[in-house]
C-alpha cells in the first residue's frame, strides 16, 4: 500500500529485509508514484536487494493522477484492484508460497488459493478508517470495514498483532509480533557508557517519526514555549508538517528544528544528536494500541525516552521509560533529567539492554520464519 524506498520505513520493511538476509525470496508489489505529501509516497534513493524484487503495479494514469474525495482511501483501493490482477499471475509464475497481508482493502487477496497466508495487523485499521473518513464515517461503514476484516483474520494461517493492546481484537490464530530496531543499527555496546546523558551547554530534546494526526506535536511545541533555553530537533515529515512548520515560524521558535523527511540510514544519526528523546501521541484508540518503532530506535542508541502514557507501554516498560501527558509534566520532567544525568542514563542502559534483548528485528524475524515452518 505503499511505495517500498518511501522515506516512511515501515514494519515490513524491516521484517522482509531481515528475512530476505537470510535467504528468503520477497517478491514486493508496490503503487506507481504519486505527488503527495504522504510520507508512503516520498521517496528516497533505493537500494538493490539480491533477494528483493520490487513491482510496480500500473495504474492508468487518468485515475491514479486524478485527485478524489478521501484521496487516501480511494488510492489506496484503486491499486488493490489493479494489484489484485498480479497477484494471481505472479503466484504462479513465482512459485510464491506466503502471501503476507496487512490492510482491509487487500481484503479480495484473501481469495487467492494455493499458499499460506499471513494477515499482520500493524494498526487499528477500524480506528483510522473512521478518522480518515471524518464527518462521513458511520456505524454501517465501521461494521461492514470490521467484518472484512474479520474475514481476513480467520483465513489467515496467522494473524500477527504488532501489540498486546490491538491483540484483544484480533480473530483466527493470534501471535503477538511486536515492533523493533535493527541490531546493526544499534549503539554498540561499548560505547553506552562514554555517553553523558546531556552532552553540550542546551540539552537537545528530540522527536523522529511521522507528523500524523495521532501525534502530539502541540505538546512538543508547547514544551519548547516554555523552554528557550533547550532546543528541539524535530525529525521528520508528513501531513502536518506545514502546520507544525507555520507554528514554528508564527511563535518565533528558534529553539525547535524541523528537518524534514530523511531516508531511514539517517534516522540513527539524527538520534544521536539528542539526549533526551520523544515519544509522544494524542490519547486516541490507534495510540493506545501502538507498538511504536521509534520507541526501540530511541533506546537503542542508550537515549533516555520521555513518553506520554499509552496501554501498550504496560506491557513493555519495565521502569526504564519517563512519561509526561501534559506540558507542566513535560516541562517538569525534562528538568529533572538536566538535573539528574545519571539517573537518566542508568535508565537508558536499562532500555537499551531489554531492546538488545526481546525486540531487534533479527529475533522477530526469526519468529516469523518460526511459524511459517511449523
Amino acid at each position: 500500500m505503499a511505495r517500498w524506498h518511501a522515506v516512511n520505513w515501515t514494519r515490513y520493511h524491516s521484517l522482509l529485509t531481515v528475512m530476505a538476509d537470510k535467504g528468503h525470496e520477497v517478491v514486493v508489489l508496490q503503487p506507481p508514484a504519486l505527488d503527495s505529501s504522504e510520507t508512503n509516497y516520498q521517496e528516497i534513493e533505493a537500494v538493490a536487494h539480491r533477494n528483493i524484487e520490487i513491482i510496480d503495479v500500473p495504474v492508468p494514469d487518468f485515475l491514479w493522477k486524478r485527485k478524489f474525495p478521501l484521496e487516501k482511501l480511494v488510492k489506496k483501493a484503486l491499486y488493490s484492484l489493479y494489484a489484485y490482477r498480479h497477484s494471481r499471475r505472479l503466484v504462479a509464475e513465482k512459485g510464491i508460497d506466503t502471501i503476507l497481508l496487512y490492510n482491509i482493502p487487500q481484503y479480495q487477496f484473501s481469495r487467492i488459493g494455493g499458499v499460506d497466508q499471513i494477515f499482520d495487523y500493524a494498526d487499528d485499521y477500524i480506528n483510522m478508517l473512521e478518522i480518515e473518513l471524518g464527518p462521513l464515517s458511520n456505524p454501517l461503514t465501521s461494521a461492514l470495514a470490521g467484518r472484512m476484516l474479520r474475514n481476513m483474520m480467520t483465513r489467515a494461517r496467522y494473524t500477527l498483532s504488532v501489540s498486546h493492546e490491538l491483540g484483544r481484537s484480533a480473530w483466527g490464530n493470534v501471535r503477538v509480533i511486536p515492533n523493533g530496531v535493527g541490531a546493526g543499527d544499534a549503539l554498540p555496546p561499548e560505547r553506552l557508557d562514554e555517553q553523558p546523558a546531556i552532552r553540550g551547554d542546551r540539552m537537545v530534546v528530540g522527536f523522529l517519526g511521522a507528523f500524523e494526526y495521532f501525534i502530539d506535536l502541540d505538546l512538543i511545541l508547547d514544551a519548547a514555549q516554555r523552554l528557550p533555553d533547550v532546543d528541539f530537533l524535530l525529525v521528520g515529515s508528513g501531513r502536518e508538517w506545514e502546520r507544525v512548520r507555520a507554528r514554528v515560524d508564527d511563535e518565533g521558535l528558534s529553539n525547535v528544528t524541523l528537518t524534514g523527511g530523511v531516508p531511514h540510514s539517517e534516522v540513527f544519526g539524527y538520534i544521536r544528536k539528542m539526549d533526551v528523546c520523544l515519544n509522544v501521541f494524542k490519547k486516541i484508540p490507534v495510540s493506545h494500541r501502538a507498538c511504536p518503532i521509534k520507541l526501540f530506535e530511541y533506546m537503542s542508541q542508550g537515549r533516555p525516552v520521555v513518553s506520554t502514557r499509552l496501554d501498550e507501554l504496560r506491557h513493555i516498560d519495565k521502569g526504564y521509560l519517563y512519561y509526561a501527558d501534559d506540558v507542566d509534566e513535560m516541562v517538569e520532567t525534562l528538568r529533572a533529567i538536566r538535573g539528574q544525568p545519571e539517573q537518566a542514563m542508568a535508565r537508558a542502559r536499562q532500555g537499551y539492554q531489554d531492546t538488545m534483548s526481546s525486540y531487534t528485528w533479527e529475533k522477530l524475524a526469526d519468529d516469523v520464519i518460526a511459524l511459517l515452518e511449523e
